[in-house]
Parts: C-alpha cells; structure tokens; sequence
C-alpha cells in the first residue's frame, strides 16, 4: 500500500475523456528521484482499467439509455467520482499525465508524439511505483499513448517506443502510410495522413464487428487480461487494461447495436431541429458544419436524425 504520508500529495484523477478514461486517485510526490520502499504489509492487488473516449454516459450515472451492466456492477462495489476531469483534450498528453501524477505543463507532453523520458528519464510512474514495490506490473492493450509505451514501468506486456511517432516532431504530420495509434486495432485503419475531410467521414462510420469481436484488438486484449489473473494469481499484482473503444468510429458485434433503436435515441443539441451549444458551452463548439445544415429553414426531426 502507498503510504500518504511519506511525502506531500500530488492527487491525480481522470474520468473518461479525450482519449477515452478508467477512474482513478492516487497520490506521489513530483518531487521523486528514487523510489521508496515501504514496510512490508498485505498486498491488494490492482485491476486498472483505461478506456479510450469513454465518457460518463453510462448506467451507473444515472443514464437511462445506455445499457453497461457490467461497468455498473463494477460501479457499485466502488467509489464513483462525480468531479474528475481530463487534464488536457489530446490522448498523449492526458495518459502521461494520469500515469506520471503530473500535469502537461509539467511533464512537457503537449502532443501525441512525445515521449516524456526524453525530458524526464527519472520520473517514476504508477505501474513502476508497484513494480519497485515488490508488484509484477503487467500491461495489456492501450495504457500509454499508442506506439509510445514506458517499457521500464512493466515487468511484462511492455512495448519499445515507435520511433515513426515520437520521431515525427512536435509539427510534423503523421507519414501517409502510419496508421493512427488510436485506430490500430479497428478492422478498417485509416491512415494518419489521410485529409481531415476523409477521417472525419471515416470516424463517423459504423464498423460491425463479426461473431463476438474476436478479430478486434480489445476482444484480444481482455483475453490476455484474463491469462494474466490466471498467470499471477498467487503474487501481487497490477494489472493495467487498455481499451481502444469507445474512440471512434463506433465498432461492435450486431448484437450490441441491435440493443438500441435509433428512432427513440435523442438527438444531442448540435445535431437538433435547431443547433445550439450545449449549457455551458461556447456557440463556436456547435461545429460549422453542423450548423449550416439549418440555416434559413426549420428541420424536421427525421431530417435532423438523417443528418446524425
């Protein structure tokens, strides 16, 4: 077990956001330079799930449409966190933040393409705190950004860094024929160099997936998961689990889809029979292109669900 009082409390929690996110609070000093070792006491093991882009539209927040029994029981047996926040909108930068207890304007990773041990080879992250503490670290599908893994955090399950990604500069675009990391593990990537025109229309495709996903790479990552329970049952653990959906484009066996009807889903308030920023939100976050669907008429609801 961490013990809080060792040093002062750096707390760091996110729910699901840019990239996808698992809740979680922990607390370290950004002040470490080696890791303390603490006295010997029981040890918890740690299942750590991370889903990219999952928000909390879910059942357990009281939403009444979406249907995730399985997220809800977790829910219940919990501590549900009702004001935790992505520390910045891009998936790179918020992961090393979570994973390093430190914000982006600390730890530099302002990108999906740098590294943070380029700047900072001695910060100490969460699954590598475990690790020095007598935990076998074990990482299986998308923890760290894609193609930028801390291979020294994990004692298996660790990936060398990709240098087409941390290579590719602070401006530079993706090369035309690397795949995004986000997309690595849908069954029609689209590639990182493709015109924003053509993700766009990509990400709002819907990709079925066949029989019960098995070809899909968050169908493989949870059974590796599994092997791990099964492999290290008898020592502690941490177990980090990363899942590449919900981010889009919206993927899933037809079983899942045919949960909802489109018809009774209502539509979100950019997508209404008249466009307008949610509460809260800035008229510049209702996208152009959205808006210009209306202008100077009135939309039907079915034309507006068309348009969805």
């Amino acid at each position: 077990m961490i013990n809080p009082t060792s040093f002062p409390l750096l707390r760091t929690t996110l729910c699901s956001v840019t990239c996808a996110l698992a809740l979680l609070s922990y607390s370290f000093s950004p002040f470490v330079r080696s890791v303390p070792v603490v006295s010997a006491k029981p040890k918890y093991n740690v299942l750590f799930i991370i889903s990219d882009d999952l928000r909390p539209t879910l059942g357990c927040y009281g939403n009444t449409i979406i249907k995730t029994p399985n997220i809800d029981s977790l829910a219940t047996r919990g501590v549900r966190f009702d004001h935790a926040y992505a520390q910045y909108p891009l998936c790179n930068p918020s992961r090393t933040s979570l994973l390093t207890g430190r914000y982006p304007t600390q730890t530099g990773v302002m990108d999906n393409n740098v590294y943070f041990r380029v700047k900072h080879p001695d910060y100490i992250t969460l699954p590598q705190y475990f690790k020095a503490n007598g935990y076998a670290t074990l990482r299986t599908g998308k923890v760290f950004h894609g193609g930028i893994d801390d291979m020294v955090s994990w004692t298996e399950g660790g990936e060398p860094t990709n240098p087409a990604i941390t290579g590719r500069g602070t401006s530079k675009p993706a090369a035309a024929a690397e795949r995004d990391p986000d997309e690595a593990n849908t069954t029609t990537p689209v590639s990182a160099g493709t015109s924003g025109a053509e993700r766009a229309a990509a990400s709002d495709r819907i990709v079925v997936l066949e029989g019960d996903g098995e070809s899909h790479g968050d169908y493989k990552t949870a059974t590796r998961a599994i092997q791990y329970l099964e492999k290290y049952k008898d020592q502690p653990f941490f177990l980090a689990v990363g899942f590449v959906k919900p981010h889009s484009p919206p993927t899933a066996p037809k079983k899942f889809f045919d949960l909802y009807d489109p018809s009774k889903i209502p539509l979100p308030p950019d997508f209404a029979t008249h466009p307008e920023a949610p509460p809260g939100f800035p008229e510049i976050s209702v996208p152009k292109r959205n808006a210009d669907l209306f202008i100077g008429r009135e939309a039907s609801p079915t034309e507006a669900r068309e348009v969805a």
